[in-house]
């Protein structure tokens, strides 16, 4: 049998079970990353909550850390970080897609092409760590790069919208994409912004 939303009494079917305090909840009382906006697949807006209030009796000390991690993201988000690359003259590597098409043949069946598209550019960081949102979560390293252009442009709403997993051959990208069917997706580590922050300026500055 479905379990139930345990959360205010709920009982709208549920989507998962939360690690700290035990109860079934539902995709409205799921906890979201604040700064990705992806779901925990183990945590509900509860137990988030309490873990909020906990860090609210921060000293000043914390709150200056804080605020000065809210403007390094900025920095990136809003895309001033690709900026800086480029006035650094830091050349980003290109993004490609390969498709598949078949070409009609005169006789016999259509021969498949494969071509290579490039789709985008971005540089490569370094390797930090992404997590499989799945029935049970995988957290491992990935290869991520600083996008030159997300989809629309920037500036982007999370952070996690101007970098990506990507997989470089021969000085080409392509991105590594969640999978097609399926329950899951991959979302970026919050302890991992900061860092990629400082490997973003560690590249800038040796540039210079």
């Amino acid at each position: 049998m479905a379990a139930e939303c345990e959360i205010d009494r709920c009982a709208v079917l549920a989507i998962g079970r939360c690690r700290e305090c035990g109860r079934a909840f539902c995709m409205s009382h799921q906890a979201h990353n604040e700064v990705t906006g992806e779901g925990y697949a183990a945590l509900c807006i509860q137990c988030l909550e309490r873990r909020s209030r906990v860090r609210g009796g921060r000293d000043a000390g914390d709150a200056q850390v804080e605020a000065r991690e809210a403007t390094e993201r900025t920095w990136v988000t809003s895309g001033q970080a690709a900026m800086d690359f480029y006035a650094a003259g830091i050349a980003p590597i290109p993004i490609v897609e390969r498709r598949k098409r078949l070409v009609p043949q005169r006789f016999g069946r259509p021969r498949e092409v494969l071509d290579e598209l490039e789709v985008g550019a971005l540089w490569v960081i370094g390797r930090f760590e992404w997590t499989e949102m799945q029935e049970i979560p995988e957290t491992r390293e990935w290869t991520t790069g600083l996008l030159a252009r997300p989809g629309g442009g920037y500036p982007v709403s999370m952070f996690a919208r101007a970098v990506a997993r990507c997989k470089v051959t021969e000085g080409l990208a392509t991105l590594v994409r969640d999978a097609t069917y399926g329950d899951s997706w991959t979302q970026l580590e919050r302890r991992e912004i900061p860092r990629i922050v400082a490997a973003i300026r560690q590249k800038i500055s040796a540039a210079r």
